[in-house]
């Protein structure tokens, strides 16, 4: 009847791929579908029909019981519409199967795809048989138009932001609908889920509450969209495009007074791509924050264009006890001519030293194994690591994603296997192979620039701030239990502090234990000319 209300099933796919079960040790937690939340809440806001929305994360359910759930949620909402979300490539081997089980329950129910794995690969819509059109970009706006249709059809047919087969094959390129004004985004409905589901966790940091997480209360929000910039590996300007539109502080400072008063919250997770671009707009955000006493977090790193001393103090003000700079290698080789990153290195020292003077500890984000990579600059980085003086380095492999610069050179170079498919590549997977990188050494390569400048060269344990590093470490051994070099470091740091002897040889037995069921990190000790055997004994006697 046409006064009935469209029911819409938002469905989260799964971020492991089909096949893979969680293992012990995977660092894997379940957090906010932040995306769909979203865009439900501004359908919700705004649909002129009577809407009836239901989201289903398939994230909450063993592999075995995601067909079943699907299947009830399908008789219980009838669907008009479902809408798929796949932010992660690894998703795409559920797409089929799920796709294929609503469209078999009612082949009227009109199937749509969206987020931002599927957006960078639009042109897959070819090979998805029971999805009827794909959302090119951001999504609020364009869903919300096709909920308010009368003819859900012809709406997929003549919007350009959304891809169909018949588009594909008029060769029609899609053209994204971008939210212009942030603010009618911010105010995110969590009534929407069910929050104890999830169990967000805090970046790597010693101040995280990682330890004892049932106390943490955290929330994200994205106070910005798009990025201007063209780093060769990132995908974030083929998603949300790059200009960079910002919401206003009062609307921000809003949503967080609802999540303090109505969630308890007490961690601000900020997942903007360039949170500091409008600078006197995030000192005033910063500003603000601060009556909250929150602890703050923004994990996809910063710029360090745009951290001032007065930056600096603001954010330490508003309650970022640790600060991640996205520098990305520390070779101007490989940041000019490769990375395409506007950033001048010799401008990191000054900015991590007024961080540093803040109370802040400094990590830096690092991408090692780009093709045009060797290995001085491999080097160069982890020298620059320690010349700056930064707290701590994160070491990410290099990864192909469909929609960056970085796809597109390797597949026409060769250096990727040519018969790889969506789907077949995980979240950590390296699959880059050129002539002067070979995946084995790669891999190897970077965690031992890991272990040198996070454990062997601890700034914090040079500088003496040992209990910083005991935090650093112990955070390593919550999130990685079977860590050689944090338990031989964390004993070295307590012994610094003449803590409990009875803790110090707790973590010596440790290393002891890990080894005998890894004999990689006797190899890894020896790489850094450690004489396993008499350091623990200086720290046994040390103990005693």
């Amino acid at each position: 009847m046409k006064n009935d209300p469209v029911n819409i099933l938002f469905i989260v796919l799964p971020y492991l791929a089909k096949g893979y079960e969680k293992k012990k040790n995977t660092e894997s937690v379940l957090v906010f579908p932040y995306g769909v939340l979203s865009i439900v809440s501004y359908i919700k806001a705004n649909a002129k029909k009577k809407i009836n929305i239901k989201i289903l994360d398939l994230n909450l359910y063993k592999s075995d019981e995601m067909a079943e759930v699907l299947k009830k949620h399908l008789e219980i909402i009838q669907p008009d519409i479902a809408a798929i979300s796949m932010m992660f490539e690894s998703s795409y081997n559920h797409l089929g199967w799920i796709s294929k089980q609503i469209k078999d329950y009612n082949n009227k129910t009109i199937v749509v795809l969206g987020g931002g794995a599927a957006t960078v690969s639009w042109t897959m819509i070819n090979e998805l048989a029971y999805i009827d059109a794909l959302c090119y970009g951001e999504g609020e706006y364009t869903l919300s138009e096709l909920v308010d249709s009368e003819n859900l059809l012809e709406t997929l047919n003549s919007n350009p932001a959304w891809v169909t087969r018949k588009s594909l094959l008029d060769n029609k390129i899609p053209q994204p609908w971008y939210v212009e004004n942030i603010n009618e985004v911010i105010d995110i409905d969590y009534e929407l889920i069910d929050i104890k589901s999830y169990n967000m966790r805090e970046a790597f940091s010693p101040f995280s509450s990682v330890k004892t997480s049932s106390q943490v209360r955290q929330f994200f929000i994205v106070t910005s969209r798009g990025c201007p910039f063209n780093c060769v590996f990132c995908t974030a300007h083929s998603i949300s495009g790059k200009k960079v539109r910002c919401a206003d502080v009062d609307i921000l400072i809003k949503h967080v007074r609802r999540l303090v008063n109505d969630h308890g919250m007490n961690v601000l997770t900020i997942y903007d791509d360039q949170l500091l671009f409008n600078r006197p707009r995030a000192k005033e955000f910063f500003r603000r924050l601060a009556e909250f006493k929150l602890r703050i977090e923004a994990p996809n790193g910063l710029s360090v264009a745009f951290i001032d001393e007065e930056m600096a103090a603001l954010m330490k003000l508003a309650g970022l006890d640790t600060v991640c700079l996205a520098i990305e290698s520390g070779s101007s080789h490989m940041v000019y001519d490769v990375i395409h990153k506007p950033l001048r290195l010799e401008m990191v020292k000054p900015v991590v030293e007024s961080l540093q003077r803040n109370n802040i500890f400094v990590e830096g984000y690092f991408v090692v194994g780009l093709p045009g990579e060797a290995e001085e600059d491999r080097d160069e980085t982890v020298h620059f690591i320690k010349n700056v003086g930064l707290d701590w380095g994160n070491f990410n492999l290099a990864v192909p994603l469909r929609g960056s610069d970085l796809y597109n050179i390797c597949k026409e170079k060769g250096y990727i296997d040519p018969n790889y498919r969506m789907g077949e590549l995980g979240m950590h997977d390296y699959i880059i192979k050129t002539p002067d990188l070979d995946p084995s050494y790669i891999k190897e390569k970077r965690y031992l620039m890991n272990l040198d400048v996070n454990f062997v060269n601890n700034h914090r344990m040079k500088i003496g701030d040992y209990q910083t590093a005991i935090l650093c470490f112990q955070d390593v051994i919550v999130r990685h239990e079977n860590h050689a070099f944090a338990y031989f470091y964390l004993a070295k740091a307590l012994a610094m502090l003449n803590k409990d002897p009875k803790e110090i040889l707790f973590a010596l037995d440790k290393v002891d234990e890990i080894i005998k069921k890894d004999n990689t990190w006797n190899n890894r000790f020896r790489y850094f000319n450690i004489d396993l055997t008499a350091e623990k004994n200086k720290l046994v006697l040390k103990s005693n």
